[in-house]
This record gives C-alpha cells, sequence and structure tokens, in this order.
C-alpha cells in the first residue's frame, strides 16, 4: 500500500512536471494537489513573499514566463515587462477579468464589487461609477479632506504635548485617518474615529478589510486562488457581520439623502442616481457592492501606503527633513489649494516610491478569455506557448517593482528615482500599484490624495523615528493578501 501511494504520488508529480516542460514553460513545482500555496496554507510565508520567491526562483527566473499550480489549477506567471502592457492594456479585450469569485447565493454583495464582477456587467457598473472619480470631483473632495487633516493635528496635539514625544502605532493611526476620511467624502457621514476610537462604525468599518480568524483567512484565500469552489463550499469575500453592518450603513445613508434632497456629488449620489435609472441592473446588491469595495479599497490600500512612508521616513531622516522643508514652505504661501498641494513634487516622489516598494496587493491576475474564438493566445514574439482559454495568468507587482534590472538598487528608498530629470528614466509601464489598463485602481487619485494629506499634515509639526518597538526589518502579514506588517509598526513622535 504504501509504495503503491508512493508511486502514485511520483506519478502526478512527474504528470504535472510534463504539462508544462512539453510546452518549453520553465516549471516551478509544488506538492501535488496542494501547489506552490502550500507554505501560504501552513502559515510559513506570505502571498507577498511567495510571489517574490515564485519571480526570483532560481533555476526560472530569466525566462519570460514561468508555469506553477495553485492546488489543480496550471497558472502562470509573467516577467517579460512587454508582455505586462498586452495582458494589461493593449489586448485587455483577451484578459478582461479576474479569476476570483465567491458564492453568488451566500455573498451577493462581494459577488458584485466592481473587483469582482465579469464581462459586460464589469463594464456597465465602471462606466457609471468613473465619474465620482474624475479630477473635478476629486477636487470637491479636498476641503472634506482638509477637516479630516484638522482632526487628525488635532488628534496628535492632545496625546502629544509641546515639545515631548509618544510612541504610536501606525496601523491604528493610519485606520483613524483612513475610515474618517472614506466616511466623510464616499457616505456623508461623520464618525469622528478620532474622538471616538471605539466608534462602532470603525470597528465594523476595520472588519471589512480585517480577516480577524483563520477560517477567514482560508475563505479569503479560496476566493482569490481556488473559486472554483466557491459555490461547492458557500465562500464569501465578506463575513456575516460584515454583510448586515454594510446594508444597515448604506441604505440608512441612501435613504436620509434621498430625504433630505441633499446633493454631495459623491458616490452615494452617484448610487442613488444608478438605483433611479438602471433599477434592472443597478439592484440593491449592485449598490451595497461598490460602496463596500470603496471602503475596503480605500482603507487597505491608503492606510498600508501612509504607515510605510511615514516608517521610511523615520528610517531615512534626511529624506524626511527635505520633504518637511517642501511642506513648510507651502504652507508660509498662504492658505493651501487642491491645484497648489498637487504641485508638491517632492511630496510625490515619496508617494512614488513608498507605492514602488510597497504596492498595496502584491500581484495582479487575469484570466485569459480569447476574443477572437480560437482556444488560446499566443506569446509570440516573446515566448512561443499560446496561452489556453481559462488559465490564470499573474504579474506579481511586488517581484516586478523590486527588480534591479528595472529599478537599481531597488530595496533602498529612494525618492530621487522619480525626480523629473532622473537617469535612467523609470518605464511606467512597470509600476503596478494601482494596476494598469481598464481594470485599474478606480479609486488612485483619492488614494493618492489621501495619503499625501495625512503626510503633508503630520510631517511639518513632528519628526518621526525609530524606537524600541519598531521592526528593522519588515515581514508581511502571512494572514493578509494585502501587503501589512507581521510585526506593529511603532514610531516615536516628536513635536518639532
Amino acid at each position: 500500500m504504501i509504495f503503491a501511494s508512493l508511486a502514485t504520488w511520483i506519478g502526478i508529480k512527474k504528470y504535472l512536471k510534463y504539462f508544462w516542460t512539453s510546452k518549453g514553460v520553465s516549471y516551478v513545482a509544488g506538492p501535488p494537489l496542494v501547489g506552490v500555496i502550500s507554505n501560504v496554507l501552513l502559515n510559513k510565508t506570505s502571498f507577498s513573499q511567495l510571489f517574490l520567491d515564485l519571480y526570483n526562483h532560481p533555476k526560472t527566473k530569466k525566462d519570460a514566463v514561468t508555469g506553477f499550480y495553485f492546488f489543480h489549477k496550471a497558472c502562470l506567471l509573467v516577467r517579460h515587462p512587454k508582455l505586462f502592457k498586452r495582458i494589461l492594456v493593449k489586448d485587455f479585450n483577451q484578459f478582461p477579468d479576474r479569476r476570483m469569485s465567491s458564492d453568488p447565493k451566500s455573498d451577493p454583495i462581494g459577488m458584485n464589487t466592481l473587483v469582482n464582477v465579469k464581462g459586460d456587467t464589469w463594464r456597465n457598473i465602471r462606466n457609471h461609477i468613473t465619474p465620482v472619480f474624475t479630477v473635478h470631483k476629486i477636487k470637491n473632495f479636498f476641503p472634506l479632506l482638509i477637516d479630516v487633516c484638522v482632526d487628525l493635528e488635532a488628534k496628535l496635539s492632545e496625546e502629544i504635548p509641546q515639545g515631548s514625544s509618544k510612541e504610536i502605532n501606525l496601523k491604528e493611526l493610519a485606520g483613524l485617518y483612513t475610515v474618517e476620511t472614506i466616511a466623510s467624502c464616499a457616505f456623508g457621514v461623520k464618525p469622528n474615529c478620532f474622538q471616538n476610537p471605539n466608534a462602532d462604525f470603525l470597528k465594523k468599518a476595520q472588519r471589512v478589510v480585517d480577516p480577524g480568524d483563520m477560517w477567514r483567512v482560508i475563505e479569503l484565500g479560496a476566493c482569490f486562488f481556488f473559486p472554483e469552489f466557491a459555490s461547492v463550499f458557500g465562500l464569501k469575500f465578506y463575513s456575516k457581520e460584515t454583510d448586515e453592518f454594510l446594508r444597515t450603513a448604506i441604505l440608512d445613508v441612501m435613504q436620509e439623502r434621498e430625504k433630505s434632497g441633499e446633493k454631495r456629488h459623491d458616490l452615494i449620489d452617484a448610487l442613488i442616481t444608478m438605483k433611479n435609472t438602471q433599477k434592472e441592473i443597478f439592484h440593491m446588491d449592485a449598490l451595497i457592492a461598490q460602496a463596500a469595495v470603496f471602503l475596503a479599497a480605500g482603507y487597505e490600500t491608503s492606510s498600508s501606503v501612509l504607515s510605510f512612508a511615514l516608517y521610511e521616513l523615520a528610517r531615512h531622516q534626511d529624506l524626511q527633513e527635505k520633504l518637511r522643508n517642501e511642506l513648510l514652505e507651502h504652507r508660509e504661501h498662504g492658505e493651501m489649494s487642491y491645484e497648489s498641494f498637487n504641485n508638491l513634487q517632492y511630496l510625490h516622489m515619496v508617494f512614488q516610491e513608498t507605492l514602488r516598494l510597497y504596492p498595496s496587493i502584491p500581484f495582479l491576475e487575469r484570466t485569459c478569455q480569447p476574443a477572437d474564438g480560437k482556444a488560446s493566445y499566443s506569446l509570440e514574439p516573446y515566448h512561443k506557448f499560446s496561452i489556453p482559454r481559462g488559465m490564470p495568468i499573474y504579474i506579481p507587482a511586488i517581484a516586478v517593482q523590486r527588480d534591479p534590472n528595472f529599478f537599481p538598487d531597488p530595496l533602498t528608498f529612494s525618492p530621487e528615482r522619480f525626480a523629473p530629470d532622473a537617469e535612467p528614466r523609470i518605464d511606467h509601464n512597470l509600476l503596478l500599484g494601482f494596476g494598469q489598463g481598464p481594470r485599474n485602481c478606480l479609486g488612485s487619485r483619492f488614494g493618492t490624495l489621501q495619503v499625501k494629506m495625512a503626510l503633508a499634515t503630520i510631517i511639518p509639526k513632528y519628526q518621526v523615528e525609530f524606537c524600541s518597538r519598531t521592526p528593522h526589518n519588515i515581514v508581511f502579514n502571512k494572514k493578509s493578501v494585502p501587503m501589512f506588517s507581521e510585526e506593529p509598526i511603532f514610531l516615536s513622535f516628536v513635536e518639532i
């Protein structure tokens, strides 16, 4: 029996390898039936580290593409930069959808979010949500963000008396700030997170992002990498508690807005218009789903980038001082405007370098769906392999943006690489933090403004420094697909 089982195991491993080698594709092996995700399931590594290891595998790292398995599913890792633009932009119609999915019966909100919907449904929702995030609309959010930053400054002044310092947990501070900004700009409510860090809205909003227990980690991982079983096991992106919170919070705001007739030109106004004009498409689950994903994505991306930006500025005091000088000079010119704020060059360079080194989602994924009726998509002239219909494609953003072939000295935090006159010039096809092409992050302008305004509030008044509880090396959280530090990042805020 033992020998028969061993023979079967060896036979499976040989077959899996043959599938790739027979097509001339290099292959990274993993345990049969589990694949390369085994160490993630065993809580030995993070999703971020997994994609770094796949990309930099010593036997395959020079190849344009590499095959691997997530459970039973053959997947393709793409390394060649010319293929990024083809897959994400030029030939988007052949890679229009993401693979991830949940159970439509038990998770109607999760399945209807903009990041999960597919085909014509995605195009319809995207077209109606896009106007909320135009430059003009983001400009309307600017005064609301200033109000939140005033509250942030008051919170820090209360906790850090003049001439003193305090050690602060960045994830907690960033979480208070991002939830407050999203609640104000998207939903038209003020949860007063800074005054009441135990506010019910804040706690429940954080649960939208934080999976909490190990089962939720496994469930979310399966939705990303094993979606074929979503309906079988009733897998959900959002827990029952989160589902109930989203329905109550969003429906209450929509009803109050309709009753009062107030117009704020925000996400809620857009959802109300969609409900009243295209009821057959934008049913209530679909409406709530768009608000839910904005809350989740805004919290994940912005709180993560803000935390890592402060961490790197604390590590590099000279860069922090350079940013402080720019911000103080800007303040001396009087009241801040949206246009003048967006002209702060070094602040933008700091943001871009943070997003390069710490993209909030470590990978981009698409599914091959040839639009011309063919059974596969050719990678010629970069590789002779043709991607079969239905195969998942992964572009490891974190590894690409840390590749020394593209970014010299890639692990060094250097905003100067984004200077207008910097050499070598950066290929923007390699900047994947917000995705690229038609399916890029719709809220990128808002997220960028969120982070920049928090930095512009903190850095002029406080010197951030490493303290005894600051991790000297970032290890990525093993229970999260988005990039967060495994250890809490504490920094000392010293009042200047």
